[in-house]
């Protein structure tokens, strides 16, 4: 939540700006004007172990993207319509659709695309044992 909220500050929509808040949420299904869009799937019967794959998977396929001078973004909200998917893109009833990767030459000028998430120190997220 702190992370889409200083998101949308960073773009200029304020907290309170509901239809403007809805609007950038609705970018996710343009795919934030990105000109391409890869859909991650994984097989139902690996469960929990094929989305681990697929987290793999959008990692290194967002760094090969930016080491090649693309931009990217992997987008959760892209798979909240599973059912649309399955018929649009002919998706079997046996894969689960995990994301999205929307991808393409970054507007470099564009507020989002400056925009770098706060992080953690690395006490919090690992633990030192001697």
């Amino acid at each position: 939540r702190q992370c889409g909220f200083a998101l949308y500050e960073a773009v200029g929509i304020r907290r309170d700006d509901k239809a403007a808040r809805r609007e950038q949420a609705l970018r996710n299904y343009r795919f934030f004007d990105a000109p391409h869009v890869a859909f991650i799937t994984t097989p139902r019967e690996l469960g929990i172990y094929g989305a681990i794959d697929c987290g793999a998977y959008i990692a290194n396929f967002c760094l090969a993207a930016h080491a090649l001078g693309l931009g990217s973004i992997a987008q959760a909200a892209l798979a909240s319509h599973p059912a649309f998917l399955r018929s649009y893109l002919g998706i079997p009833p046996d894969r689960l659709v995990v994301a999205g990767i929307s991808f393409g030459h970054e507007a470099q000028d564009h507020p989002a695309n400056r925009f770098r998430t706060p992080r953690e120190d690395i006490s919090v997220a690992v633990e030192r044992r001697a």
